[in-house]
């Protein structure tokens, strides 16, 4: 009622006037922002979605990160591990390196002990057949003194016999007469 009063005076359609055209513009304005409003909304719907993505990724990215760092760790660990492997097998090497020098030279040291007791060997042979030689040479020689003996003892006998007197060949040629 209050609205069909106002409409009916001059100043109530005025003012009618004034709040259609008010409201109308209000509409207008209203529907002139509102595309702006749903666009701009529009937009933040996707850029929260982006952000949402982006945080996801940023999270997945962090823990491959902890999972990189462990495995740096991981093999960091292994490398230090290694490398005093590493370090030992050298030492062993070193250690085997220096043994088998030692053999190679106690080998050459025996070698030369080898050829050096096929040397005396070769020599001690020789001696033995120089001694063999000497002992056969001693045996003609001991065998000639032996004769050269007997047949002295036989002189040192004739000659004691003609020591005496009556067995002097004069006297004896005498006796045999």
């Amino acid at each position: 009622m209050a609205t069909a009063v106002a409409a009916r005076s001059p100043a109530g359609k005025a003012l009618l006037a004034v709040g259609g055209v008010l409201v109308a513009g209000g509409g207008a304005y209203y529907f002139s922002h509102i595309g702006t409003v749903k666009q701009l909304e529009k937009e933040q719907g996707a850029l929260a979605t982006k952000s949402f993505v982006a945080k996801g990724k940023c999270k997945r990215a962090e823990s491959d990160i902890l999972e990189s760092e462990s495995l740096i760790k991981a093999l960091q660990q292994q490398t230090d591990l290694d490398m005093r492997a590493i370090t030992a097998i050298s030492q062993e090497l070193e250690a085997a390196k220096l043994k088998v020098q030692q053999l190679e030279a106690q080998q050459r040291q025996k070698e030369k002990d080898v050829q050096r007791m096929r040397a005396d060997a070769v020599k001690a042979q020789q001696q033995r057949d120089q001694a063999r030689s000497d002992v056969q040479r001693f045996r003609q020689e001991a065998a000639l003194a032996e004769k050269a003996a007997a047949a002295l003892d036989e002189q040192v006998a004739a000659a004691r016999r003609q020591l005496n007197p009556l067995n002097h060949p004069l006297v004896r040629d005498f006796y045999k007469r």
